[in-house]
């Protein structure tokens, strides 16, 4: 039984780790087609990698800034339901 409390991922993280994954992929791919006897423009896929990659990494900032921006919205806005403090109850 595990009784240590992990944090959760947020979802920038999540996408981080998906681009290990993707990456890999990419690798087995080529290494696919390479063995299977076709030619391989590597400079044009370091090219198209890059270029994704690039994107990636945007839509990685794009949601953590969001996220980091909603629970500084949150953890910043007034209180409006509440009533001005009129002592303890029991004065």
């Amino acid at each position: 039984m595990d009784t240590f409390a992990r944090p959760r991922r947020t979802p920038a993280q999540r996408l981080g780790w998906a681009t290990v994954g993707a990456a890999s992929s990419a690798v087995g791919v080529m290494v696919a087609y390479r063995l299977s006897g076709y030619e391989i423009d590597l400079e044009l896929i370091a090219i198209v990698a890059l270029g994704a990659l690039g994107v990636w990494f945007l839509i990685t900032a794009a949601v953590a800034g969001r996220r980091e921006r909603a629970t500084h919205r949150v953890a910043t806005a007034p209180l409006e339901d509440t009533a001005p403090y009129a002592g303890s109850p029991d004065a």
